[in-house]
């Protein structure tokens, strides 16, 4: 059993039948999106007692403020505080089948096929987890800043502009567009790169950041123009605004649940995915409050509800999110962002495989599934 986080929920004491109706319950809405009746719950799931009883457990539950009835006729729906207390205490750990295994472990054949094409296996991450989950993914590159730098290059772009390319040791790539105050051309750009090359790889970029600084105050760089010049060009480009460094596939699989139905939710999802800082905040959230899974099998995967945030117009999504990472490098993170009510026993081992898969194709393994606790 994982050890619960700091905001797990208070111990409500249930009893074996009501948790047992409490999870019926949850995991028939999440199957439907209907309110839950108790006649609905003894004839699809194995409870051996009468709906009567049933009936009775569930207004219980009610009370407890774990489920809600939206109309006075209609049957019972999970409370926000309900996914909670099922996503850390009562879903188990479902299972991937083999048509999904093979899928998640092409993006390692991926990798091993294109090694130089990080950025690509990221992609193809993010559109394999968004079609084996049917929700939206999210693949967060990790923070340049710490990342081990391997090379820079220098590519003009047009007279005053340079675009410079870092390369990491594990094989990621960033970019960013640097504007200079001399003009220089393809040659001299490649003499800039090979030297900061040979002054700078190993190191972090942040190390880089302060080794660039304390050379630029070197005597000996101050009088050559070549070396004065990379320099400065590297101090610009590392103080630079970073470009986008997350990948989104399958936004638009949410447009299919019910819950987004309203013409004008569904414009302020869609603008929330295309301006990514209010899912990025989502994904943050994970971090700093997660909600720790009993189905995860991992110990930094992490579960976060909208409901629990401040932000009103993801209040009805979820995302469920594992860190990968190479052997040269630090963390990034892959999430599935669907509605609440998503089916966490099989996004959770799905999330995990899609991780490891990509720390194996960083490192050039070959993934497996992760074993269940």
């Amino acid at each position: 059993m994982r050890v619960l986080s700091a905001s797990s929920p208070p111990d409500l004491d249930l009893n074996d039948r009501q948790r047992d109706i409490l999870t019926a319950c949850i995991e028939e809405y999440i199957a439907t999106a209907e309110p839950v009746g108790s006649r609905t719950l003894t004839k699809r799931k194995a409870l051996e007692v009468s709906p009567a009883t049933v009936r009775n457990c569930m207004a219980d539950l009610e009370e407890l403020g774990l489920l809600s009835a939206p109309h006075a006729s209609a049957g019972r729906i999970p409370t926000p505080r309900a996914f909670r207390l099922y996503v850390e205490r009562l879903a188990q750990r479902g299972r991937i089948s083999a048509k999904e295994r093979e899928l998640i472990s092409a993006i390692t054949l991926r990798a091993n096929n294109e090694p130089n094409d990080i950025d690509g296996v990221l992609r193809e991450a993010g559109r394999v987890l968004s079609t084996v989950s049917k929700h939206a993914t999210l693949v967060l590159m990790p923070s340049l800043e710490d990342v081990v730098f391997q090379r820079i290059e220098f590519v003009p772009v047009r007279e005053t502009t340079v675009l410079a390319v870092f390369v990491a040791k594990s094989g990621l790539i960033q970019q960013r567009l640097v504007d200079v105050t001399f003009r220089t051309d393809r040659d001299e750009l490649t003499h800039m790169s090979n030297y900061l090359n040979s002054l700078l790889g190993g190191k972090t970029l942040a190390d880089v950041r302060r080794e660039v600084l304390t050379a630029m105050h070197d005597e000996r760089t101050a009088a050559d123009r070549i070396m004065r010049h990379a320099l400065f060009l590297g101090e610009r480009a590392l103080s630079a605004p970073p470009t986008a460094s997350v990948v989104v596939e399958g936004e638009r699989t949410l447009l299919d649940q019910p819950e987004f139905a309203d013409i004008e939710r569904m414009r302020k999802l869609l603008r929330a995915f295309e301006e990514k800082t209010m899912i990025l905040r989502l994904l943050d959230a994970a971090t700093t409050t997660p909600i720790e899974a009993q189905a995860a099998a991992h110990e930094l995967t992490t579960v976060v509800l909208g409901s629990e945030t401040s932000m009103k117009d993801i209040r009805d999504l979820a995302a469920v999110t594992a860190t990968y990472a190479s052997e040269d490098g630090p963390a990034g993170r892959v999430s599935v962002v669907g509605p609440t009510r998503m089916n966490y026993a099989r996004v959770i081992p799905l999330v995990e495989m899609t991780a490891d898969a990509l720390s194996q194709s960083l490192a050039h393994e070959s993934p497996s599934e992760p074993e269940s606790d």
